[in-house]
């Protein structure tokens, strides 16, 4: 019925939360026991809506398109500055605006490039928080302490990227 990850991890914490409660009438576990382990997985539940907002926080779009903005017309008279200091050179100096202009430009774009990406790290790309490589470490680890032996491969780069 529900297919988005959010639901899926909130209905694996009532699950255990369901597995706490009928071990607890079954004399598995102490009320001591059972009380610690309700507080982790209110934990896991409180993280897990800290992460979600994280990851659904509405960034200001004025911002974004402002900064563009503002990188254009930086790069549009950029030219116009150049070319005067340029001037002083000789007269291949001239000449020379343009791959510098290019070049300053470049970099103002990628910044802007760059601060688009990092604005959600989540999203799966190149670039992004590795969250399969996390959550994979973080199985074997868990397995480990349960004493299983055969544990899932780590998660491997494919062409240099890590996801």
């Amino acid at each position: 019925m529900f297919y988005r990850p959010e639901y899926i991890v909130l209905q694996i914490i009532n699950e255990q939360s369901r597995d706490l409660a009928n071990l607890r009438e079954s004399d598995v576990i102490d009320d001591f026991r059972h009380m610690e382990m309700e507080n982790v997985l209110r934990a896991f539940y409180a993280l897990q809506g800290k992460n979600e907002r994280i990851k659904k926080f509405p960034l200001p779009r004025q911002y974004a398109n402002m900064s563009r903005y503002f990188i254009g017309i930086f790069i549009m008279l950029l030219p116009f500055s150049m070319i005067p200091e340029l001037m002083n050179v000789g007269d291949y100096g001239i000449w020379l605006a343009i791959p510098i202009t290019v070049l300053i430009g470049w970099i103002y774009v990628m910044m802007e490039v760059v601060g688009d990406y990092s604005e959600n790290p989540f999203h799966g790309m190149a670039n992004d928080i590795p969250m399969l490589s996390l959550c994979r470490v973080i199985e074997i680890d868990l397995r480990e302490m349960l004493g299983e032996t055969e544990l899932p491969p780590a998660v491997e780069a494919k062409a240099g990227v890590l996801m």
